[in-house]
């Protein structure tokens, strides 16, 4: 009942948040010739209007307009509608021009959009010498960290006719993890380019997550552009007859990756970007019978394969199992890919008592170069005995249960001779003799080791279980290759040669990087050769997840030089 009263409640908030409305103004340029018009837009999402007023328009003449257009759309099954008011606008001088705010009541409240700044230049005589169309790729910043987010835009610039375009080679991106954002903003825009107005239009939008620090080069793209080459009376990009196809090249991108700074705050997940982190729990009074189900939800714009399961601030009286992952698409916002991250950790209380508890995300956040924490709501447990004692083994280490029982022995029973005697010599009577006092020693053993097991360092403890935890990891990834899921293998096997490495030489994961492993292996006196193979291993998987690269004809030799390189490693540390 209290599962679904969490699922009723989510689903309500996400209504409250889909429900809000906004007001926003759009212009299709941001500098004009004096002789010139552009395009003004009010667009009210998510709401029900009245009593719209436009701007006064008064350093404007309002060639036409109010048109009115209308939208809906659904994403990830959230339903938005858009209520547009377009004008075409000519300015009456030069100078720095304001459009102002735009008014409209929604359900009571008034609402106004910002006021929006066109500057208006003279044409000048010198106007004619540059290029009829180009593209360029651009990206939103060129210096960043690792693993934050980076939009880069394909820019078409024309004065021409433009029926379509198709990309003939798109680079590698190697070095980034790469994802093409499905909605990019793709309104027409004029821009003063040198003197000269062009028409622009993005065609098409990557989201970029560089993977290392350095100097990391985007090669130039080549597209294909069909240019309308008959006369035309009116600007309509996209249409016409005569078509031309010309090949186009970008020019190549520098971006400058700078590495995270150090050292890292306790608990840091290897998030990068902006992140929310929401917090549930099952179930707020158990007791120490029962499991204990802790729901983390880690939201943002950086790239979620980097994000460990962050802290859920559970006391030492509980036994916490490693979290179920998963992953979803949000979409975008602003012109950013958004992706949420879920965790849904196992406890169980060992103790009675109340406690509170309050889960914390680490994460960097790249505006202000620092690290941030954020912190979930507190929440309240309370907890009684049930019939598990406080020292007692988790339920799901304990024994199994026997499935009989043993028949009590009668102490006031005489031993008769002939042919009743043989139960008491046989093996049978001293086995049922036996059996309690072994299971009590055998029970004995199991606690001490227990004991002597939690003990353990944590670090030491994954150090001993780093190859059993990657032979694991590899089962999984045989299991995506049979499937013929290559993009899962190359993960699956990415994941256990970096986390055996982390763990069997102890490297921080937010200081896990190539330098470091190879540098971490050659202290160890590992052969310079196996070094080679291990880093292309990792090379081959990273071409494979980052690059979009298939390499499906590789998964069996990649498969198989792993398993031989957890053996040698092995071997050699232990040597």
């Amino acid at each position: 009942m209290i599962k679904y009263l969490f699922i009723l409640a989510g689903l309500l908030v996400g209504l409250s948040l889909q429900a809000q409305p906004t007001f926003e103004a759009y212009a299709d340029a941001e500098r004009i010739f004096e002789d010139g018009y552009f395009e003004v837009t009010f667009t009210l999402r998510n709401g029900e209007p009245t009593d719209f007023e436009p701007p006064s328009f008064r350093d404007f003449v309002v060639v036409s307009g109010p048109s009115r257009s209308m939208s809906t759309t659904v994403i990830n099954g959230q339903v938005s509608k858009e209520l547009s008011y377009n004008f075409t606008l000519q300015p009456r001088r030069t100078g720095r021009l304001t459009v102002g705010s735009a008014q409209v009541r929604v359900k009571g409240v008034d609402m106004r959009t910002r006021p929006l700044t066109i500057e208006v230049v003279e044409r000048s005589d010198e106007t004619g010498g540059g290029r009829d169309f180009y593209v360029e790729a651009t990206p939103s910043r060129t210096e960043v960290f690792v693993g934050q987010q980076v939009r880069l835009d394909y820019r078409l610039y024309t004065k021409v006719e433009i029926q379509n375009y198709n990309i003939i080679e798109e680079p590698d991106y190697v070095g980034f993890y790469a994802a093409d954002i499905r909605r990019p903003d793709t309104r027409l825009k004029r821009e003063i380019i040198n003197g000269e107005q062009y028409f622009t239009r993005t065609l098409k939008s990557v989201a970029l997550y560089p993977q290392q620090a350095g100097t990391l080069t985007i090669p130039s793209t080549l597209l294909q552009l069909g240019v309308i080459t008959g006369d035309s009376d009116s600007y309509s990009l996209f249409f016409g007859n005569n078509i031309k196809r010309v090949p186009v090249r970008t020019d190549s991108v520098n971006l400058t990756v700078k590495a995270l700074p150090r050292p890292a705050p306790e608990g840091f997940s290897g998030a990068v970007g902006d992140f929310r982190l929401r917090t549930s729990i099952n179930r707020n009074t158990l007791t120490t019978d029962d499991a204990l189900s802790i729901t983390m939800e880690v939201s943002g714009n950086g790239d979620l394969k980097r994000v460990q399961p962050p802290d859920p601030d559970l006391p030492a009286t509980f036994d916490l199992y490693d979290p179920e992952t998963e992953e979803y698409d949000l979409g975008e916002l602003n012109g950013y890919r958004q992706g949420q991250k879920v965790f849904t950790f196992l406890a169980q209380p060992r103790e009675a008592g109340v406690t509170e508890i309050t889960p914390s995300f680490v994460y960097f956040d790249p505006d202000s170069a620092a690290y941030l924490t954020e912190v979930g709501d507190t929440l309240s447990l309370t907890i009684r005995q049930g019939s598990r004692s406080a020292n007692a083994p988790p339920v799901t280490d304990q024994l199994a249960d026997q499935s009989g029982e043993l028949t009590p022995l009668r102490l006031n029973t005489r031993l008769r001779s002939g042919e009743g005697s043989f139960w008491v010599q046989s093996s049978w009577y001293w086995a049922a003799t036996g059996l309690p006092l072994f299971l009590f020693l055998g029970l004995l053993v199991y606690r001490r080791r227990l004991k002597a097991t939690e003990m353990i360092d944590p670090a030491e403890r994954r150090r001993r279980e780093a190859r059993l935890m990657a032979t694991r990891r590899l089962d999984q990834a045989k299991t995506y290759k049979s499937q013929g899921n290559s993009r899962s293998f190359y993960d699956e096997i990415s994941k256990a040669m970096l986390g055996y490495v982390s763990d069997k030489l102890q490297i921080e994961r937010s200081d896990l990087s190539k330098d470091n492993v190879q540098a971490k292996l050659k202290e160890l006196e590992v052969d310079q050769s196996k070094i080679e193979q291990f880093m292309g291993i990792l090379n081959t998987c990273e071409t494979a997840l980052f690059a979009g690269m298939d390499q499906a004809a590789k998964m069996q030799e990649v498969y198989d030089q792993s398993l031989d390189m957890l053996a040698v490693i092995e071997q050699q540390i232990q040597s």
